[in-house]
Parts: structure tokens; sequence; C-alpha cells
């Protein structure tokens, strides 16, 4: 198969335990987009503030590349940073997280421009803080947040340990599960975006833009969130430290993030 496109997931895939892209990475990046001719796809539960740099390291404005941010919230066309597709939350869906995150006392996020606003400033929050390079501002009611003119966002999350997270995974799919698309993308993480995306889906849309069929298509993931990434695609694929969830669904098991699972996808998949 002649592949046309590469979308991966960032953090436990593409990124190291630095949060770095490693140097072979990105030189095979580089490489199949300057070569191949291949449409390169940072995809991503982040927002896309914490993505931009990382696209730029892997020249994706040069190659016409995309960055796909908030779990498929926002898609942006690397070659003329326009925003192409943008489906968020409104300030509804902002006071139900809240009030589910009040009532199993676990923190929660959202995400405006450059700024992180939450209800605690945990060790939790304020890493996701620190790895996405954002600005954080603590809000105690929904009044603030109103007083501040913030109606919307695109994506929350409840973050916590590990079993307050599968707690609030459970309490948010009792109580809105058809309302959100919910996933957990680390065991800390619980996001909760617009029910109408999620990677995937965002994917489609590119595909339809672009004209790249789903079989003509690689993806690359290690976290729940990425199943509907590696689900519509022609070639799923798994770093080696993925969960068990999404090798089942790959077709093909890459090395881990640290041992440069893209540079191993790329050589399996194109003579470079």
């Amino acid at each position: 198969m002649d592949y046309k496109l590469i979308a991966t997931d960032m953090d436990g895939t593409l990124l190291d335990e630095e949060h770095g892209i490693t140097k072979e990475n990105v030189e095979a990046i580089i490489k199949v987009q300057r070569e191949k001719g291949v449409k390169f796809v940072l995809a991503s539960g982040r927002p896309s503030y914490a993505m931009l740099e990382y696209a730029k390291e892997l020249e994706m404005d040069k190659y016409e590349g995309y960055v796909l941010a908030f779990n498929g919230g926002e898609l942006i066309d690397m070659k003329t940073n326009e925003v192409i597709f943008h489906e968020g939350l409104e300030k509804k869906d902002i006071e139900n997280v809240y009030k589910v995150s009040k009532e199993i006392n676990v923190p929660m996020i959202l995400y405006v421009g450059d700024t992180i606003y939450g209800t605690e400033a945990t060790d939790g929050v304020m890493y996701e803080a620190d790895q996405c390079k954002m600005k954080f501002q603590k809000f105690d009611t929904l009044e603030e947040l109103t007083k501040k003119g913030i109606d919307k966002t695109t994506k929350c999350m409840i973050i916590g340990k590990p079993e307050e997270v599968l707690i609030a995974q459970e309490h948010m799919n009792k109580v809105h599960g058809n309302d959100y698309f919910i996933a957990i993308s680390k065991p800390i993480f619980l996001e909760i975006a617009n029910k109408n995306v999620d990677k995937g889906k965002t994917l489609k849309k590119l595909g339809e833009i672009e004209n790249i069929k789903p079989e003509e298509m690689i993806a690359v993931g290690d976290s729940a969130n990425d199943k509907p990434l590696l689900e519509y695609v022609g070639m799923p694929v798994a770093v080696e430290n993925a969960i068990p969830e999404i090798k089942e669904i790959a077709k093909f098991i890459s090395t881990s993030n640290v041992e440069h699972g893209l540079k191993t996808t790329i050589e399996e998949f194109f003579e470079i």
C-alpha cells in the first residue's frame, strides 16, 4: 500500500519521558515528508498551544502538515496557521463537568488561549500546565469564570490519582455518558470533549479535505483516547508501551516511545 498520511499521538507515543522528540524520530519524520510527500499529523489531547512548537520542529509548516488538537476538537493547517475545524464545549458543559468534579472532590481544568484554569493547583494539574508550557489560574466558582468572560472551551479534564480518575470516568459515564466524548488519556487524566468529536472523526474530515482514503493512512497511538484514531485508518500501529486495548486493534506493534517508535514505523512502511 502506498501510504499518504501518518497521524500520531504525542504523549506516550511520539514524545519520550522528557516530553521531547528523539533526534532519530525527528530525522525520520522530516525525511518521510520530504522524500515521500507524506502528510504528517500530530493528533493529541493536548491544546493546540502545546503542540505548535513540536510541529515546527518537525518542519510541518514547510511540508504542509496538520495539528489535530484537543482530541479532535481543533484542526490546524500548519502551512497557513489557519484553524480549519473547531468544535468544543459551551457554558452548560463546563457547569456539568464542574458539578461532577465537586461531587467526587477531584479537580477539573479547562483551556482558554495560553492559560489553564483549574479548581485546584494539585501536582497533577500543575504537571499538565508545565508539560503544555501554559499559564495556570485557579478558580473557585463558576461565577469567577463568567466574570472573566469565559463561557466556552475546547476540552475539560478531571485530573487526579488513577483510582480517582476511574471513579470520575464511571461517574461521568453514568450521568453524562451520552452527552460527551469521555476517555482516559493517561492514568491521571480524564478527558471530556464534545460528543461529536474524537481523533478519528476529525481525521476523517481531514481525509476528505486532502482526498486521502482511510486505507492510505497510518495512525500510531498508545492510550484509550487513541482508539477512534486507530480504528479509522487502514494501518493502525501501537507503540510497544501501549495499553492492551490499543495493541489488540493494531496491525503492527512498533518499538516504544523511548525507542524511536515513529522511526521504526516509518522504516517498516516506507523505503527511505
